[in-house]
């Protein structure tokens, strides 16, 4: 073939263009032939987008020792996505009997579930040890939603995320963009020492502010810390921040919205943190070398309309429905006092 004559750089440089995707799209486009298949599973491997049960087929695989390997080489960009709990079949009730929902909200409910979210974190924790070791990952990105099922609607809402699972992935060096959506579940601690004073992943996330150059986040529990940086510290890369402290349509079942709370035994409500954020973001917009969005997310009522505040010009701004976090938005006047009385009425989950 002409084309595997080229030289590897310019190869390389034909198949990163071409993209993951191209493969991921069909799998034999992998095995042309020994040469060509070097540099398409390295392509194929360098965007990886992962779910809970693609990650279990994997390590599942007989090939499981050479695709993690080609991970840990490979990949730049890590996008895990999580549902939660799926596997509903495994206890054989019709979605329509009434005593469903109360089997699943049981003690054997529960305890089939329970061993699922272990099972889940031991999988997730296998990665985050592989890439660990990787030296090309610069952006990672975890989204986790509510468990839902298909037909019950009135499970009780259930976390299945461990704490250490997440400050595992925290650990990984050299990333340059980092993208936390957990509005679906609280992370949780799993062993012992989780439970005192020795693990908090607002600090986890606030270390790596010296490498990053884009952060968004979105958690049920967040505090100012995860923005505070050493005071010594100047001139940060970091040129993009969104923290979204609105749980708003974080479940297509959900009919009514929440904010994030504080970590800790914060007693001044959703007002409190929601001031802490802007005044810390601001501590942090000095240190930044050239920032070019800093923004903290709310919601007000009556009608969920998502609001901004913008750091670098201290205006409010009112998002559309379904709009993304970076959108322009419009500059709201006069409306601080208003949207702050609005939005105290959810200062705590009400799914708790």
């Amino acid at each position: 073939m002409a084309l595997l004559k080229l030289p590897p750089e310019t190869l390389i440089q034909i198949f990163d263009h071409v993209g993951s995707s191209y493969f991921r799209s069909d799998l034999s486009r992998l095995t042309v032939c020994k040469q060509w298949s070097e540099f398409a599973h390295t392509a194929c491997f360098r965007d990886l987008y992962v779910t809970q049960k693609t990650l279990r087929r994997l390590l599942s695989s007989p090939y499981v020792e050479s695709s993690l390997r080609l991970v840990k080489n490979s990949v730049e960009t890590l996008d895990l996505n999580l549902k939660g709990f799926e596997d509903w079949d495994s206890i054989p009730l019709s979605g329509h009997d009434p005593q469903a929902v109360n089997v699943w909200n049981g003690a054997h409910g529960h305890a089939v579930r329970a061993t699922w979210t272990t099972e889940l974190n031991n999988d997730l924790l296998y990665l985050a040890a592989i890439i660990q070791q990787s030296r090309r990952l610069r952006i990672l990105r975890i989204q986790a939603t509510s468990e839902l099922h298909p037909l019950l609607r009135f499970l009780e809402r259930r976390d299945y995320l461990f704490l250490s699972t997440i400050c595992a992935f925290l650990s990984v060096s050299n990333l340059t963009s980092l993208e936390l959506d957990l509005c679906g579940t609280r992370l949780i601690p799993h062993q012992s020492q989780e439970r005192g004073e020795g693990i908090h992943v607002c600090t986890s996330i606030a270390a790596l502010l010296t490498t990053l150059r884009r952060l968004r986040l979105r958690m049920r529990s967040i505090c100012a810390d995860v923005l505070r940086t050493p005071q010594h510290c100047t001139d940060l890369k970091l040129n993009e921040m969104l923290i979204n402290l609105s749980l708003s349509n974080e479940s297509p079942v959900t009919t009514s919205a929440a904010h994030a709370t504080c970590c800790g035994s914060s007693t001044g409500g959703f007002l409190q943190l929601k001031a802490d954020m802007e005044k810390q973001a601001q501590v942090l917009v000095a240190q930044m070398a050239a920032p070019k969005i800093v923004r903290i997310l709310t919601h007000a009522l009556p009608r969920i309309e998502m609001r901004a505040f913008d750091v670098l010009t201290g205006r409010n701004v009112a998002l559309s429905e379904g709009a993304e976090w970076d959108d322009e938005g419009e500059v709201i006047e006069d409306q601080v006092s208003a949207d702050e009385s609005e939005i105290s009425d959810l200062s705590s989950d009400d799914d708790e």
